[in-house]
């Protein structure tokens, strides 16, 4: 069987890494200060926030009534924009955490809203005698219930050691990675809309770490956050999909790669790419649908090679 078999070179997709982004320090635990001190608006009641070896605790266990956290709006030049694409950054390690009072409450939990205020609240959970933990995300929804009632899931155990996350933003959907892992983030879904809530989930470039609920309690070291102007785009794994058996133009003029009308050539190219990498004959028959994740390869800058191979 003959296929058409598609070899994506552009570094950034491969990498997963910012280009060409900016990155705000948000709070750095290394200066031993509270996020009070860097920028932060704070509240916590009958709480305790101590600060050491780098990281501020802020601990709620002594009542499920207890709410306290750490809140601000981002800054005018990073903007929570989903349509760019943005990336909240946090350093974080749940000692412990109870949520006896509701299973779609957590005792810490991160809330990012973006400038149209949409965006994700996400849900931290450990049994430190089980040793498991997991991280899920709030839904929305017009009444209450389905608002606020536990969304998609992760099994990854916050709890487990002092954890660098990465939130990413862009378009109508988030993916949440653990340890710069950008191979497969550990927790995907789509934007929620909490502004029907009122505030704070009405606020445009809201922030929030801590706890937002008397039905659990947790205690929660915060080591670093920041803030970067730009999504972390995943690795692309090319997908083949038998069709009936078409010319090189053919699939060439579905994929939208450039086609050189005076011969017989079909340029690997894609539109907007600087250049082509090769020439197959276009009277040569293929078995295959050029594509990406089920999409047609229409972004724009990518480069792909496109060889026949038996198998």
């Amino acid at each position: 069987m003959t296929w058409i078999s598609v070899t994506v070179s552009l570094a950034l997709l491969m990498s997963a890494t910012h280009s060409n982004a900016a990155t705000l320090t948000l709070y750095d635990g290394s200066k031993n200060t509270s996020l009070s001190n860097q920028g932060w608006m704070s509240s916590v009641p009958g709480a305790s926030q101590t600060v050491s070896a780098g990281a501020t605790t802020l601990n709620t266990t002594a009542n499920n009534a207890l709410q306290a956290g750490y809140a601000r709006t981002a800054p005018s030049a990073f903007t929570l924009d989903r349509t760019r694409g943005y990336t909240l950054g946090f350093n974080i390690r749940l000692l412990s955490e109870t949520h006896n009072g509701s299973n779609d409450r957590a005792g810490f939990s991160v809330t990012a809203l973006g400038n149209d205020k949409k965006g994700v609240e996400l849900g931290f959970w450990t049994d430190t005698l089980k040793k498991t933990g997991s991280i899920w995300a709030q839904n929305d929804g017009a009444t209450k219930p389905p608002r606020f009632t536990r969304g998609e899931t992760t099994a990854f155990n916050p709890g487990k050691a002092l954890t660098r996350y990465e939130l990413s933003v862009l378009g109508n959907s988030y993916n949440l990675f653990a340890n710069r892992n950008y191979q497969t983030p550990i927790l995907t879904g789509i934007l929620r809309d909490y502004s029907l809530e009122g505030l704070p989930y009405s606020t445009p470039n809201f922030l929030f770490f801590g706890d937002n609920t008397t039905s659990a309690r947790a205690s929660t070291s915060i080591a670093r956050i920041d803030l970067t102007d730009a999504a972390i785009a995943l690795p692309v794994t090319p997908r083949l999909v038998p069709v009936a058996a078409r010319s090189a133009k053919s699939l060439a003029e579905d994929a939208e790669i450039e086609v050189n009308p005076p011969s017989i050539v079909v340029q690997t190219k894609i539109k907007g790419a600087t250049e082509p990498v090769k020439e197959i004959p276009e009277s040569a028959p293929y078995l295959g649908l050029i594509g990406i994740g089920g999409l047609l390869l229409t972004r724009r800058g990518l480069t792909v090679e496109c060889a026949k191979t038996n198998r």
